[in-house]
């Protein structure tokens, strides 16, 4: 069967956690080796449960009918070896093997840097505007703002980067790709699909389960450079983002809070046991080295003076936040269309540009 509809089918069950399905991989010896291994072997080695589901999903008709309900409703798939599924994602213990996507889903094959704020879901008005104050600030450094669509913090971080003008957010789900959770962020929901990007694990109609967000946040800190902690209690969702964070590799940042003050809790602990205390996203900024987009165009300006030829020069100026197709670039240059490419396959190898998808490029700095 197709490639990409076997890698559909690996998303068709969303209690089958991702690292159980990967322990079924392996036994089985790979994706291929699954779907072609006899019925009898599929429920010798499986429990009743997952042999069962595993057998009844095996059917060809009904991926495709799957894949076409996701199309109506404006969903698509993405998983590692796609051209938009985002690279940091591929270096995290326990990396997914398929992410529902709904929105500007390309823009993930731009790799900005990710910040993820999170927070308490019951946040003081304080904790909301240091939210926002931190989010306005980042959002104008060409980054992803990442959290979870929940109440509180994450909520307030999402509204006020949709609100920055070229701000981008990406928001991860805990439930079905196409249900909103909590039912009181849907407007957000709406707007993160037209300016945004929504991800999640399951696919249509999945509820909400407790166990599904601590695997949720693996991929909020995964797609970060960094994990902004504004509020939080002791025992919270937000010190298992952060813990998974450090257990990838990530920053962690948490801002102070006043003594005795339960949603302090969790951030000063976090600052005891070596976080980053921040007071300002200048902080967050200096330490990532972000740059803004006039910071970065006058970068790329310098790299064209003095890195490049008269060809390259040319070419790398029609280069710019968004992917740009080869007949585009082709259009806005004096040059022959063979010359074009082969220049930017030259590019490509130097390191000047990207190539995320076939015959679509960006600059490296966007």
């Amino acid at each position: 069967m197709d490639l990409d509809l076997l890698h559909l089918w690996l998303g068709m069950f969303p209690d089958i956690t991702n690292m159980t399905m990967g322990k079924i991989l392996a036994y089985f010896g790979g994706l291929q080796e699954l779907w072609e291994a006899p019925d009898r072997e599929v429920q010798g080695a499986l429990t009743e449960i997952q042999g069962s589901k595993i057998l009844e999903l095996r059917d060809e008709k009904k991926i495709i009918a799957y894949k076409n309900r996701l199309k109506e409703r404006n969903i698509t798939y993405i998983y590692p070896g796609h051209p938009y599924f985002p690279e940091e994602l591929l270096n995290i213990p326990d990396c997914p093997r398929l992410l529902y996507a709904r929105g500007r889903v390309e823009e993930l094959a731009l790799n900005r840097p990710g910040i993820a704020v999170v927070g308490a879901r019951k946040a003081s008005a304080y904790g909301k505007e240091i939210a926002r104050s931190f989010v306005s600030k980042l959002a104008s450094y060409q980054t992803n703002i990442i959290s979870g669509l929940a109440a509180g913090i994450d909520g307030t971080a999402q509204r006020a980067a949709v609100e920055i003008e070229n701000g981008f957010t990406i928001a991860v789900l805990g439930c079905g790709i196409n249900i909103c959770y909590p039912r009181e962020n849907y407007d957000l929901y709406e707007r993160i699909e037209r300016s945004g990007v929504i991800l999640s694990e399951y696919g249509l109609d999945v509820e909400p389960a407790k166990w599904r967000f601590p695997l949720r946040n693996r991929i909020i800190s995964g797609l970060a450079k960094g994990v902004l902690v504004v509020e939080a209690q002791k025992k919270s969702g937000s010190l298992i983002t952060a813990d998974q964070a450090l257990e990838q590799g990530r920053e962690v940042y948490a801002v102070p809070g006043r003594i005795g003050d339960r949603n302090s809790e969790g951030c000063n602990q976090l600052i005891r046991q070596g976080a980053m205390l921040v007071t300002d996203a200048a902080d967050i900024i200096d330490e990532l080295g972000l740059c803004k987009k006039e910071e970065i165009a006058q970068k790329k300006d310098m790299v064209c003076r003095e890195q490049l030829d008269l060809p390259e020069q040319e070419i790398f100026a029609c280069l710019g936040r968004d992917v740009v197709y080869i007949e585009d670039i082709c259009s806005r240059v004096d040059q022959p269309p063979a010359l074009v490419l082969s220049t930017l396959f030259d590019m490509e190898k130097k390191g000047y540009i990207r190539q995320p998808m076939r015959y679509y490029f960006t600059a490296v700095f966007f």
